[in-house]
């Protein structure tokens, strides 16, 4: 237990000096933010609030960001520091369209309507407890948000999700071993949703360039790219994670055979290993691509 605490606290401070590197909203907003972050912790931690998916939330800034795990807003600050980075690295310019797979909560989406001003951003989102906290999370007119899973078919997919932490809900199916994933959760649900390829969803919306597609789906990554080649095509940078340990539905080598073809050719400009280190084994990461072909 110590050893845990100890952990998170290293962990949580890390984020911290992260988070005040990478913003660039004014010291008053890190400093509102922080303290926020912690206070809500702590509240939840206690049992002084109840962590509810769909209720439980702050007021940041006067608007209400509702979370989706005990941690509160932690999980916005991670995608406030170490997605951003990535983002600014890459020094992506003129964004006016961004897709959001496996938008959770919006907390990607947020970022990216406060790094590229005027941008529409298109969040997508099969669980329905997630998908409720989303569209009170993104309630300015250029969000357009979706009740969907992307698949590599259309029709309807089985996912399986716990409300203790809806980030890791993921598309099972027997065939492809997605659904030997360890969610490590006793309250565990099984659902049924709608689903479309990437491909039908450009077309349907009329998506001529994709200037930041994210891709986050839970082992499931390979099965909706593998229908997306007019989506790929269209796409100028590509920030996926990617599963390597424990993973049976698919390997790094099968992503990186999607991401080349004719018509497209994306070069990694940057990563970010989840164990926070430069070298060594990569369980899980977050890749950050460009497609050349589109420069």
């Amino acid at each position: 237990m110590l050893e845990k605490v100890k952990w998170f606290i290293n962990a949580s401070i890390s984020l911290d000096l992260g988070f005040w590197k990478v913003s660039d909203w004014t010291s008053a907003k890190k400093f509102e933010f922080t303290i926020l972050k912690y206070l809500e912790i702590i509240l939840n931690l206690l049992n002084i609030k109840k962590f509810r998916l769909g209720e439980s939330h702050v007021t940041l800034f006067g608007k209400n960001i509702y979370y989706d795990t005990s941690f509160g807003i932690a999980g916005y600050q991670s995608m406030l520091t170490r997605h951003q980075k990535m983002l600014k690295f890459a020094k992506i310019e003129k964004v006016k369209t961004v897709v959001d797979i496996g938008a959770n909560v919006g907390f990607f989406s947020l970022v990216c309507g406060d790094l590229y001003k005027g941008v529409d951003i298109y969040a997508i989102e099969p669980v329905a407890k997630a998908f409720e906290c989303l569209t009170k999370n993104l309630t300015e007119s250029n969000y357009h948000i979706f009740q969907l899973a992307m698949s590599d078919k259309d029709g309807k997919e089985n996912m399986v999700f716990t409300e203790e932490n809806t980030a890791v809900s993921s598309v099972i199916r027997n065939e492809t071993g997605a659904d030997n994933k360890e969610i490590g959760d006793k309250n565990i649900r099984f659902i049924e949703v709608d689903a479309k390829t990437l491909n039908t969803f450009i077309l349907e919306n009329n998506l001529e360039v994709l200037d930041i597609l994210k891709v986050d789906t839970e082992f499931f990554e390979y099965n909706v790219l593998k229908a997306a080649c007019e989506a790929l095509k269209r796409t100028r940078y590509l920030h996926i994670e990617i599963s390597i340990e424990n993973n049976s539905n698919y390997t790094f080598s099968q992503i990186n055979s999607l991401l080349y073809s004719k018509d497209f050719n994306f070069q990694l400009v940057c990563f970010r290993n989840f164990t926070d280190k430069g070298d060594g084994p990569i369980p899980v990461g977050d890749f950050l691509f460009k497609n050349i072909m589109k420069e």
